[in-house]
């Protein structure tokens, strides 16, 4: 039987392994309804080795989490799929009332979005299931998209998890890809692979909120990222999501040891065309999340 060239997650999460073994630490997530192009690999039981569609993220996950569909098929699938889970966690349920829990959801999730009643919004799941979701927690087509500070305020204290891309546990790049990809900036997934896509502030330029703030170890690439906030601020996932500072000799906020590997501020891309790319910005090769 031909394996399918595409698929996509039918779970909430999908763990993402770096071989087919649960043994084998987590390096990422995928989220319900992110589409995946499954990759030439030797046949392991049970596992299949994908791309992820969103930011090139390779690995092994188990295909009990993948509905496998074609290229056409998952193009009308992303083009259905217009619901979008702005809640850090919800649940489907089987009645608009409540009942049997069908699935939980996790911010970023996709999903088909049906009829509404009262305050809750039919949805159809990537493997058919359908259930209902609380309209507040989803942002259908047209809809504003939530500040940057209001989604780093309902992320704060979320724990950090190495690999971890949901509410219930995020490492740092991934809260700087989940929360930046609401406002429409794609972040590759790991932080030395985001410092590769940025632009330097220069000096005068003031921060704003968006911008990274990166940390490496002296000679080596970066591997911690944050989000600025403003005013020497950032938001990042370190023990948990929460908020720290680079400014200030009594600054409570401050963290004494990140200061010391603070690489700079520096703007995705998409919102740096007004700055002018430095020669000397650093070409860095890919690291784990951190």
């Amino acid at each position: 039987m031909t394996r399918a060239t595409h698929a996509v997650v039918s779970l909430p999460a999908l763990d993402v392994r770096p071989a087919p073994d649960h043994r084998a630490e987590l390096t990422s997530q995928l989220l319900m309804g992110e589409m995946v192009r499954v990759l030439p690999a030797r046949p392991r039981q049970g596992w299949w080795r994908v791309r992820n569609s969103a930011d090139g993220y390779e690995g092994w996950v188990r295909e009990w989490g993948l509905v496998p569909a074609t290229a056409a098929r998952v193009a009308r699938w992303r083009t259905r799929a217009s619901a979008i889970v702005t809640a850090p966690l919800c649940t489907a349920t089987a009645r608009p009332d409540g009942g049997i829990a069908v699935s939980p959801l996790f911010l970023g999730g996709r999903l088909i979005p049906g009829r509404r009643r009262g305050g809750q919004r039919a949805v159809e799941l990537p493997d058919g299931r359908r259930g209902w979701a609380p309209e507040e927690a989803l942002r259908l087509p047209g809809a504003p998209v939530p500040s940057l500070l209001a989604r780093v305020s309902s992320l704060l204290g979320s724990p950090y998890l190495w690999g971890g891309r949901t509410p219930a546990g995020l490492d740092c790049s991934a809260f700087t890809q989940l929360v930046l990809a609401e406002q429409g900036i794609a972040l590759p997934r790991d932080a030395a692979e985001q410092f590769g896509t940025c632009v330097p502030v220069p000096a005068g330029v003031p921060i704003r909120p968006g911008d990274l703030a990166f940390f490496a170890v002296r000679g080596e690439r970066p591997s911690h990222v944050g989000v600025a906030l403003g005013d020497g601020y950032f938001a990042h996932s370190r023990g948990m999501v929460c908020v720290g500072s680079v400014v200030g000799s009594g600054n409570v906020l401050k963290d004494n040891v990140l200061s010391g590997q603070f690489v700079g501020w520096f703007r995705p891309v998409p919102w740096a065309a007004e700055l002018r790319p430095r020669a000397s910005r650093l070409a860095l090769p890919a690291g784990p999340a951190s």
